[in-house]
């Protein structure tokens, strides 16, 4: 038989007389057998594809066959083809914001993805911000010039805005232009009299300029001033006058029969005719300067004749020594943003002020926004350790749990709160002391053997006499490797917030260590606290003072508690808030005020201010205001002798719950019983423009 006989036309077969038959191939896109009868040519089987062959972790995809694949759904925060790839899960790009949604058309704006954004140029006559909303092109309004800007001192003068400025009146002997410049006080000339204008005919005259005039002789039949008028011909014998007749002691006077008295000088402060009186030595009347003479247009000042001013108040927009000078509006100096007071750790962030800030970049695994919070360090997946210290001794990590996962849980709590876990390996075999003093969170501390997964060894909730501080001690051999948690009770206020982490070998006493941030003999009594550092010489404040302001007086010192940890506790303060230190020195005997007035500042944080005599020394005072503001910011008043130090602490209050770093003003003046005169220093707690007696 042959293949056509048998209608086979592919493969080998049988020929029914014991030999095969060889059919031939069969066309492209055919297999032998592929209809399902034997040696005869059909269509190919079909083999669907799969997702893990085609590397699609979601979504329905075409199976090659005809047919649909269905490949799952992805976890949040990652979505299906969140990075470009289709049907792949990964994060979503972050997409930058235009100007245009922004509503900015100029100057650089953050984009939301840690960039920068250029947003443009103003046209002619427009400002960037100038309308008063940042970043958007506007017209500004129109800013007065004033008097002392044109370097006018009176009469009415244009102010630029279609307004009039009145600059004040002159002084005696004073013109308005009198020296030739418009609407500037001047020496008038002095017109000479003559001795027709004065009535005069004989002897010699004061022409009322400091000259002598000559107005001739009298005839043969009359004498000068013979008729009993002075400088004037008449019969008669003239008697001259004296100085003392006349009631004169200074300058040149007629005698009345044709010469001139010369009756002395005065002596200072008298001037002649100081008093009023031509002639007579006496005190010129004190002239009580101007707010325009002394170039000031806001607030209480001095006249100079033992009286005060009241120069006005300043336009919405500006404040009185806005702009650096006492008494004139100004725009108060912008005060920008910090990376840490925004809790941003990465990226370019808006620091308030029209300027841009960076804030550094992340260290892997974490990713900048990684759990969708713009501009910080985070990761969206679960880590055992954020960092080896590697064998530092001692060592010291200052962080913080906010953002971070919940990736570790101990004996003694942390279940459900944020951690932080750091892998250290022994130096040498010994007991090492493990401590969280100075953290502004309720900090669980543990430690575990051979680092990731490891044995737990040691977790405490407390072992620091204050704060939010947790104690450990562990013997470790040489080389031995640990894992270190940082963590906090869950469900509770100060569950994440900034932290201190202190590793050292156990000593049998703090001295010699006594500014170190840390508990090195473990009896839960920190640096200066500890009595076996009180007789150091830096816990009279120089060893736990963020600041030396030195004897200045007064001062105006702007800080912020970020990254300071929480160091110091006044009775009047908050629990668990970071805090800043300042050692000052009075530099004479009296009563000073501290205080931390915000002044204008709207936004002003809550804070506690309190004095004391040393790192833990004697609290003088304390005072705090959950909202302070100009009327009531904390403020204290001390009596100290010269040469006391103390140690001035600003702490935060601005949040119950959290830790919340601040921006702060301190102030330090000498006291005074009225505000008065003192307007711009911003010092009592009713500060300046707040102080009946500013107003």
């Amino acid at each position: 038989m042959t293949c056509e006989s048998q209608g086979l036309d592919c493969g080998i077969a049988v020929d029914g007389c014991g030999g095969t038959l060889h059919c031939g191939p069969c066309a492209e896109g055919q297999a032998c057998g592929g209809g399902g009868v034997p040696n005869v040519c059909g269509p190919a089987p079909c083999t669907p594809s799969t997702c893990e062959a085609l590397g699609a972790t979601c979504g329905a995809v075409p199976d090659g066959c005809g047919g649909t694949l269905s490949c799952g759904t992805c976890a949040a925060p990652e979505v299906c083809g969140g990075s470009g790839v289709p049907h792949v899960c990964a994060p979503p790009a972050c997409v930058p914001t235009p100007c245009e949604a922004l509503g900015k058309d100029c100057g650089q704006v953050a984009d939301g993805c840690g960039g920068v954004l250029e947003c443009g140029a103003c046209g002619p006559e427009e400002t960037c911000g100038g309308g008063g909303a940042a970043n958007v092109c506007g017209h500004a309004a129109c800013t007065p010039a004033t008097c002392e800007a044109l370097g006018k001192d009176c009469g009415p003068v244009s102010d630029g805005c279609g307004g009039v400025l009145e600059c004040g009146a002159c002084g005696p002997g004073l013109a308005c232009g009198g020296s030739g410049v418009a609407n500037v006080c001047g020496q008038a000339a002095c017109l000479a009299a003559t001795c027709a204008v004065l009535g005069r005919d004989c002897g010699e005259v004061l022409d009322g300029c400091g000259g002598i005039l000559e107005c001739g002789a009298c005839t043969a039949e009359a004498t000068c001033g013979g008729a009993g008028k002075a400088n004037v011909c008449g019969p008669g014998t003239c008697v001259p006058v004296t100085c003392e007749a006349l009631g004169r002691n200074c300058g040149r006077v007629s005698d009345g029969c044709g010469a001139v008295l010369e009756c002395g000088g005065c002596t200072a402060p008298e001037t002649c005719g100081g008093a009023g009186v031509d002639n007579v030595c006496g005190r010129a009347a004190c002239t009580p300067a101007t707010c325009a003479s002394l170039g000031k247009d806001c607030g209480t000042v001095a006249d100079g004749c033992g009286g005060t001013l009241s120069c006005g108040a300043c336009p919405d927009g500006s404040r009185c020594g806005g702009g650096g000078t006492p008494n004139v509006c100004g725009a108060a100096a912008c005060r920008p943003e910090t990376c840490q007071v925004l809790g941003k750790t990465c990226g370019t962030v808006a620091d308030g002020c029209g300027g841009t800030l960076s804030c550094g970049s992340c260290t892997a695994p974490e990713t900048c926004g990684g759990t969708d919070v713009p501009n910080v360090c985070a990761t969206s997946n679960p880590v055992c350790a954020d960092r080896d210290l590697g064998s530092a001794l001692p060592a010291t990590v200052r962080g913080s749990t906010v953002e971070a996962n919940d990736d570790h849980a101990a004996s003694c709590g942390g279940a459900g709160a944020p951690d932080r876990g750091y892998l250290w390996t022994a130096p040498r075999t010994d007991t090492f002391t493990f401590d969280t003093a100075r953290s502004a969170v309720r900090s669980i501390l543990a430690v575990y053997a051979g680092g990731c997964g490891g044995a737990e060894l040691a977790c405490a909730t407390g072992g620091i006499s204050y704060g939010g501080g947790a104690r450990v001690a562990v013997p470790l051999t040489k080389g031995q490797q640990v894992l270190v948690t940082v963590d906090a009770a869950a469900g509770g206020p100060f569950t994440q917030g900034f932290f201190e982490l202190h590793i050292d070998a156990l000593r049998a006493s703090e001295a010699g260590a006594c500014f170190d941030d840390m508990d090195n003999d473990g009896d839960r009594w920190v640096d200066c606290a500890d009595t076996e550092c009180r007789e150091e010489p830096g816990c009279k404040g120089q060893g736990c003072a963020h600041h030396d302001l030195g004897s200045a007086l007064p001062v105006t010192f702007q800080g912020e508690t970020a990254g300071s940890g929480d160091g110091f506790q006044g009775t009047c303060g908050a629990l668990l808030q970071q805090d800043r230190a300042h050692l000052w020195t009075a530099p004479r005997a009296g009563t000073y005020v501290f205080d931390t007035s915000p002044g204008d500042d709207a936004n002003a944080a809550g804070n506690a201010l309190y004095v004391l005599t040393g790192c833990r020394g004697v609290e003088l005072g304390c005072a705090s205001h959950p909202r302070p503001i100009a009327k009531s910011a904390p403020a204290l008043k001390l009596t100290l002798a010269q040469g006391q130090t103390v140690l001035v602490v600003v702490d935060g209050m601005a949040h119950p719950e959290k830790d919340t770093p601040i921006r702060y003003t301190l102030h330090i003046t000498e006291a005074s019983d009225s505000e008065a005169g003192h307007c711009q220093d911003d010092a009592d707690g009713a500060a300046d423009g707040a102080d009946r007696d500013c107003r």
